[in-house]
């Protein structure tokens, strides 16, 4: 189980330095993301800025390690070339990466490197040399075999943690969710008389997203957030907690975070041998539905509210969501978990 990295000091925002001469020290392109993570909070939401300061952290260690080996000749983002870009490449592909993970650990990357005036990953981009194709055979999914292994394990997982995992895989997976849709949410977002969850912290949230109430979608996981409602009422009474957070940690009364939950994900695959990711259950549950009714395509887009997507714009969709709803409400039922 891989550590978890923290940002070790966090720069005063306000700092005028230029970027240009300001001294990184030893490791630059780690305390980089120091400076990169404070400046980009007026842009980004928290849950962005973590999970991009959890990717770049990563790269950091990579480059650092390209470095001593001597397959890059600098760590530092603002002196960054081609050549180091490449020396990145090669390891992304010796690990077996999906093009889409790929493609956006270079778009993360790219954001990096342009704050520190590095624009060498849109150049290349420009001149063509970073085109990751991505075909459907290149969408990470949980097979269905593997799917219902997963469930079938958390079912008996002990403690709050089991509690708060069994209620966060039924919940993503029953609204084809994203790990940020549902993380902060609120115990009055589930709505189980009429099987709906309102997305509070949408993509794209204080820009384009917007708040909106949509199907759980899959009825089978109805009785498993059931279950999880009642487990984490039960717990929390019984220790004089109150708190609004659907996931709320006990220890800090706020929400989970996605690094612990994570952390307890990362248990199962070693308990299972079964390597996913949080997001892949997204992408299981088109899988799954599509693999049983392709026909359904639009309305499988629809809930997944990829309105702006490039699979959905080929598509003139003439229903609304209350529709597409009505036509998927069933399909569950051909890859029920049991």
């Amino acid at each position: 189980m891989r550590k978890k990295r923290e940002i070790d000091k966090k720069p005063d925002r306000n700092y005028q330095a230029d970027l240009s001469r300001l001294r990184l020290g030893p490791k630059p392109f780690r305390i980089g993301v120091s400076y990169y993570a404070a400046r980009k909070e007026a842009y980004f939401t928290k849950l962005t800025i973590e999970e991009n300061t959890r990717k770049l952290l990563m790269f950091a260690e990579v480059f650092e390690e390209l470095r001593s080996l001597k397959r890059v000749k600098t760590t530092d983002p603002r002196h960054i070339s081609e050549l180091d870009i490449e020396a990145f490449l090669v390891w992304m592909k010796s690990r077996g990466l999906q093009n889409i993970t790929k493609t956006k650990y270079i778009s993360v990357l790219d954001s990096f490197l342009g704050f520190f005036g590095n624009h060498i990953i849109s150049d290349m981009k420009r001149q063509n040399k970073l085109n990751f194709p991505l075909k459907g055979t290149d969408v990470d999914f949980i097979e269905e075999e593997d799917l219902i292994t997963i469930f079938r394990h958390i079912n008996g997982l002990s403690g709050y943690s089991g509690t708060i995992i069994r209620g966060f895989f039924s919940l993503i997976f029953g609204i084809a969710g994203r790990p940020k849709e549902i993380v902060g949410a609120l115990i009055e977002d589930v709505n189980l008389e009429d099987e709906i969850f309102f997305i509070r912290h949408p993509k794209g949230e204080g820009s384009w997203g917007k708040s909106e109430w949509i199907p759980i979608i899959r009825g089978d996981m109805i009785p498993r957030i059931r279950r999880f409602l009642d487990e984490r009422e039960e717990y929390l009474k019984a220790r004089n907690i109150e708190s609004n957070y659907l996931f709320v940690n006990p220890k800090t009364l706020k929400p989970y975070s996605t690094n612990l939950i994570r952390r307890i994900k990362e248990k199962i695959e070693e308990e299972t041998g079964i390597d996913f990711k949080l997001k892949d259950f997204r992408s299981t549950y088109a899988t799954l539905t599509y693999k049983h009714s392709p026909e359904k395509k639009e309305a499988i887009s629809k809930q997944m509210r990829h309105e702006s997507s490039k699979t959905t714009e080929r598509h003139y969709i003439s229903y609304n969501n209350r529709e597409a709803a009505k036509h998927l409400k069933d399909e569950w039922k051909k890859s029920k978990i049991e």
